[in-house]
């Protein structure tokens, strides 16, 4: 009997893996060339620790989650956050710039472990609404783009630690002038092929592989026909000295504690930016399939992985919406086909250093650029610019990250992101119907203002005023205290229509007790000694 199920089971089996065999391998082939670039061009590190972000990054970030479509892997903007933080520390390609990277990295998981351990740093991302994610994310596919301008055009990098407009404009005017044209030949080579073959169905997932094969092609060409001493073309270093696993260890001594100490807002602004991506990438899953995962346990997958990568040679790594929707769109599993991607990429490396080797750096910077302008997508920013609140914040959150570094972009976004919740939660939804007003939100110290004017109003105009609290989902002390002192005016009635009491009686008993009031006052004034007949002697 076992037997008999386990040889029914063997074709599902042979199936699932076969369908999973080919989602891997269309992983290791769209994150092979993205990860050496995202290491040589905006890391400013050796190529294996972005081989390695995609071996065992990839690999622990999908072990650790326990939903089967959560993926992760090496990040744009994480790699641009180790160059933009460490170019001002030591020369890249260094010892002292390997060793300041793994610190950096172990710092930032590090940072991500509190978010994870302390329950209110974690809630706090949930407060990172989309004009806040999509502004970050457009404002840095720019600086993306911007930045891999002198890599494009086989300039040294430009060592500057802030990235303004101004520096992205003298970049442009370097390139124009003094670029190197055989440089700019191999990337623009290397763009629109991308470009080209991102246009056929079929071949689409594999369209940057093929781009930066052809930029590799025409380089060797160029060398073949010109001389590498005439085009001096830039190539990724050799990688016969990467194996199965590169063992390394973060910089923590005496001497180096004070650039430590200066490169903890980069840690920082590294762990945020994991975290962002994250909770976004998983939050719009979410939505495409119509399933829920806790985006704490995708914070538990970075922290740890983050705080285990350094140790390994590798770049840090977070969630990613195109990598999940991947696995999801071809029917994988994200476990099986992350530990298969894994697999091929170390075959990959080990039996084709040489051709890797010869890659051209200005074909890594034009695919960062490539991917830096597939992150500005106007679907996701059109719904933003019809809300003039969303569109304040999607402009603040955008130009921040081309007018400040990206820790002031992070600061901004973070300070954005409690400042816009709490403005939702100051300005409830009011709606007034007679002397009717109802109140949809919370009620308390920072809504009062906005709650009591409107009382004011309605009691200008109506005499009375009946509060409805149907929605009204908290109410703190303050809160209590002036629904006190209105209750005690005499001229304030609550009701709660959860207790069955019908919007047209509200109404209608706001009405007689607004008759009654003024027969009451009419009464009185009756009643009360005319002084004009009355004399004092």
């Amino acid at each position: 009997m076992p037997t008999n199920a386990i040889a029914s089971a063997l074709p599902r089996i042979v199936a699932m893996l076969r369908a999973n065999l080919l989602v891997g391998l269309t992983l290791a082939v769209v994150t092979l060339p993205q990860a050496i670039a995202f290491s040589t061009t905006l890391a400013g590190l050796p190529p294996h620790f972005g081989i390695y972000a995609a071996i065992w990054g990839v690999l622990f970030t999908a072990l650790l989650n326990p939903s089967r479509v959560f993926s992760g892997g090496p990040n744009t903007t994480m790699s641009a956050a180790i160059g933009i933080t460490l170019l001002p520390v030591a020369p890249p390609f260094g010892a002292d710039y390997v060793g300041y990277a793994l610190t950096l990295i172990l710092l930032a998981g590090l940072i991500q472990m509190l978010f994870l351990l302390i329950r209110p740093l974690g809630r706090m991302l949930d407060l990172i609404n989309e004009p806040i994610i999509n502004g970050l994310i457009c404002g840095i596919g720019l600086f993306l783009i911007f930045k891999s301008l002198t890599s494009f055009a086989g300039l040294p990098i430009n060592t500057e630690v802030e990235w303004p407009l101004w520096i992205a404009w003298q970049s442009f005017l370097a390139v124009l002038e003094i670029g190197n044209m055989y440089a700019i030949q191999i990337g623009l080579i290397t763009l629109i092929t991308s470009l080209v073959v991102r246009q056929i169905g079929f071949l689409r997932n594999w369209a940057i592989l093929i781009g930066v094969a052809a930029g590799t092609a025409y380089s060797a060409y160029l060398n073949a026909t010109v001389g590498l001493q005439n085009t001096m073309i830039e190539q990724i270093a050799n990688l016969s000295s990467v194996g199965f696993v590169f063992p390394s260890l973060p910089a923590f001594n005496q001497e180096a504690m004070s650039d430590i100490i200066s490169i903890l807002p980069g840690a920082v602004t590294l762990a945020l930016l994991g975290l962002f991506q994250t909770v976004a990438a998983m939050r719009r899953m979410n939505r495409k399939i119509g399933g829920y995962t806790d985006s704490r346990k995708g914070i538990f997958a970075d922290a740890v992985s983050n705080c285990v990568l350094p140790f390994l040679s590798s770049l840090p790594t977070c969630a990613s919406f195109n990598r999940m929707w991947l696995v999801y769109s071809l029917g994988g599993d994200s476990r099986v086909a992350s530990a298969i991607s894994a697999l091929i990429l170390l075959l990959m490396v080990l039996f084709l250093a040489p051709l890797i080797a010869i890659i051209p750096m200005p074909a890594m910077a034009a695919i960062i650029m490539l991917l830096g302008a597939n992150m500005i997508v106007w679907e996701d920013i059109k719904p933003h610019l019809k809300n003039r609140r969303e569109a304040v914040v999607f402009m603040a959150s955008f130009l921040s990250v081309l007018f400040l570094d990206l820790f002031g972009a992070v600061v901004v976004g973070s300070v954005l992101a409690i400042a816009y919740s709490k403005w939702e939660q100051a300005h409830p939804d009011i709606s007034v119907r007679g002397n009717v007003l109802k109140v949809r939100g919370n009620m308390y110290y920072g809504s009062l203002p906005v709650i009591e004017s409107t009382y004011h109003d309605v009691m200008k105009r109506e005499g009375t005023v009946t509060l409805d609290f149907s929605e009204c989902y908290y109410i703190d002390s303050e809160g209590i205290r002036w629904l006190t002192s209105a209750k005690a005016g005499l001229k304030a009635r609550f009701v709660d229509r959860r207790g069955g009491e019908d919007r047209r009686e509200v109404e209608g008993s706001g009405k007689a007790d607004r008759r009654a009031r003024e027969r009451h006052d009419a009464r009185r004034r009756r009643e009360r000694r005319d002084r004009r007949r009355h004399s004092e002697f």
